[in-house]
């Protein structure tokens, strides 16, 4: 799918991350072990939730200093939109708590979308997407991304444990005519869900006692059906396969050239694996990383990058791929778009 939407500008970018940092040369493994696998994913440290944290006040946190930095009223939010998959509650929906715990107005939208690694350009396509569509009748969306996917690895299972951090992510988009248009295109392969799975977590396959048991997989790690499966050899063929094709499919869509694009933001999903895919297209001058700092962290790896780099450019490629399988380009204009990213501190 391709499309162009229109009246739309982003006008800016909170990230935050829970305050614990796990550094990978402390986990409880090998040591000859743990030194190559952090040269191969390139993830040093991570930012985990605590025990006994979930989301919900890192979100309302950043959608407060959100507010604070644009001089936004509370009740001039039309609408919130939440992307995760790891969500406060299976039901309710986590953007109806969120929109109480912001005490928005009661005639603001409120929704959630079920996606991972592609999960910030799907986000941003919704948040345009309602606002262009009204014509102006929705003129400001707060668009909240983020995923605590250490909260669903097995702590002794090599493949996964080193890999993902936590983070949450809130974007201001607002009705604005002379914005320029963001272009997006948006792809999945649904026949390949399985590359990226929890096997026991909804109706297919219910919760049971031996959903917590241990077992060895194919490769030899350590997990249960309870946490997070991922068969690293598909998931990078399927990544090389189709990456590739549709950065040169984006640019060929705008009618951008490769050099006119300031940044290719990739989703963090390891340090290899990035390196590969920006050497195969021939942008890596014009790639930036911080896996190294943050780990993989799903759906907000994406403004993890924006917030750090702040890039001040109108054209930057956005581009996720990962579980569903489910990839997703935008270019989108920030210019004059501010920034932010912090450290929760539980004492707020």
């Amino acid at each position: 799918m391709k499309t162009k939407i229109k009246n739309c500008k982003i006008r800016h970018i909170e990230t935050m991350v829970p305050s614990k940092i796990v550094n990978n040369m402390d986990l409880d493994f090998e040591e000859k072990l743990k030194k190559k696998i952090i040269k191969n994913t390139g993830v040093e440290q991570r930012y985990v939730l605590e025990d006994n944290q979930s989301f919900i006040n890192l979100y309302k946190q950043i959608g407060l200093n959100t507010l604070e930095t644009l001089d936004w009223d509370k009740d001039s939010i039309d609408g919130i939109i939440v992307v995760t998959q790891t969500q406060e509650y299976k039901l309710p929906a986590t953007s109806c708590i969120l929109q109480g715990a912001l005490d928005l107005s009661s005639e603001s939208f409120a929704y959630d979308i079920s996606l991972g690694c592609s999960g910030y350009i799907y986000g941003l396509f919704n948040a345009m997407s309602n606002i262009s569509a009204s014509n102006g009748e929705i003129k400001r969306v707060l668009l909240f991304v983020g995923d605590a996917i250490s909260t669903i690895v097995n702590p002794k299972n090599k493949s996964n444990v080193f890999l993902f951090g936590d983070a949450v992510s809130c974007t201001a988009i607002e009705y604005d005519l002379n914005a320029s248009g963001t272009p997006f295109i948006l792809k999945t392969d649904g026949k390949e869900f399985d590359n990226i799975i929890v096997e026991d977590s909804g109706l297919k396959n219910k919760i049971t006692s031996t959903s917590f048991e241990d077992y060895f997989d194919e490769e030899g790690n350590v997990n249960s059906k309870s946490c997070l499966k991922m068969d690293g050899a598909k998931v990078f063929n399927f990544t090389v396969d189709n990456v590739p094709n549709i950065v040169e499919e984006t640019l060929s869509y705008t009618k951008i050239n490769k050099k006119e694009i300031s940044n290719y933001c990739f989703h963090q999903a390891n340090k290899f694996m990035i390196n590969f895919l920006s050497t195969k297209i021939g942008v890596n001058d014009k790639t930036p990383i911080n896996i190294e700092k943050f780990g993989n962290t799903s759906c907000c790896s994406i403004p993890l990058i924006l917030t750090e780099f702040k890039p001040s450019s109108k054209n930057n490629m956005l581009i996720g791929f990962g579980v569903g399988m489910s990839m997703g380009t935008c270019i989108v204009d920030l210019e004059k778009t501010t920034f932010n990213h912090g450290v929760y501190d539980d004492k707020i």
